[in-house]
């Protein structure tokens, strides 16, 4: 068992909270049920959030594990320099906490698009967007979204925009349009931190997590999976969280992009001025 293993189910704190570990809601006048994960204990509403936690767990590791339902932060110290908390995002959260709080799971493809327009159209302060794929993002584009994030961005210019996807050619045209006309960030996803789902986030108060079935289709209806909506707080800050870190890790290795190049430059223009150099030498001896 890892060293750090007893702490996580300390959070959840079997004994007296009885929360599920994946929605948050806190579970009453029935038995909860307890799940063991790579060693772990954990406590979970039902089996739809098991088996959403494993795939979330298997998808980012023992970081997911590790949010803290209650506190929302990630356990590994290593990461506390690029994790924000809650009071450190641009946008202060104003929005007054839902009394009925939902978690549902959604398996109609339908349904899950109409939703996704719908809650980005209701959209106040900002959205927050994942695409497991550039395919997913075309998708989308055929369905109208870049012309429905301008119209949005129009009538709130203080809305903000940030997207997370795998750049191609096409997209990163697309991303420098929107950036420079409308200040909406499109964000290249790297390779190494891409994951088989589209998660999209509004208003810091609903998240909507859509896996990806078959990235071969040329519908989002064909080729999306089993999805869940959630309006938890602990849930959709835990999912902002993750989001954060993606954004902060794509940014980073941007400026390392950038520093590779300089140093390739300062490289070049190195030997070619010794180059330069050595021929002088050469030709002071004659």
């Amino acid at each position: 068992m890892r060293e750090n293993s007893n702490k996580i189910p300390d959070k959840n704190n079997f004994s007296n909270k009885r929360a599920c570990v994946l929605c948050g809601r806190i579970i009453e006048n029935k038995k909860a049920i307890e799940e063991t994960i790579d060693g772990d204990r954990y406590l979970f509403d039902s089996h739809n959030c098991i088996t959403i936690f494993k795939k979330l767990a298997n998808l980012y590791g023992h970081e997911f594990k590790s949010i803290s339902i209650e506190e929302q932060y990630i356990y590994n110290p290593n990461w506390e320099i690029i994790v924000p908390k809650e009071d450190e995002f641009d946008i202060k959260n104003d929005i007054e906490i839902d009394e009925n709080e939902t978690f549902q799971v959604i398996r109609d493809p339908f349904q899950v698009q109409d939703l996704v327009f719908k809650l980005a159209g209701s959209s106040k302060n900002e959205i927050l967007g994942i695409f497991s794929t550039s395919n997913a993002f075309h998708r989308q584009e055929s369905m109208d979204m870049v012309p429905k994030l301008q119209q949005l961005k129009e009538k709130n210019y203080k809305l903000r925009i940030r997207i997370l996807t795998p750049f191609d050619d096409h997209i990163a045209l697309i991303s420098q349009k929107l950036r420079n006309e409308l200040g909406i960030e499109i964000m290249n996803l790297e390779e190494s931190s891409r994951i088989r789902a589209s998660i999209l986030l509004v208003d810091r108060k609903f998240v909507t997590y859509t896996e990806l079935k078959d990235d071969t289709k040329k519908t989002s209806y064909e080729a999306i999976g089993m999805s869940f909506f959630s309006t938890i707080k602990s849930t959709v800050i835990s999912y902002v969280t993750i989001f954060e870190i993606m954004w902060r890790q794509q940014e980073l290795y941007q400026q390392i992009s950038k520093v590779e190049q300089q140093i390739e430059t300062y490289e070049q223009v190195n030997k070619r001025l010794n180059e330069t150099i050595g021929n002088l030498k050469q030709q002071l001896k004659f």
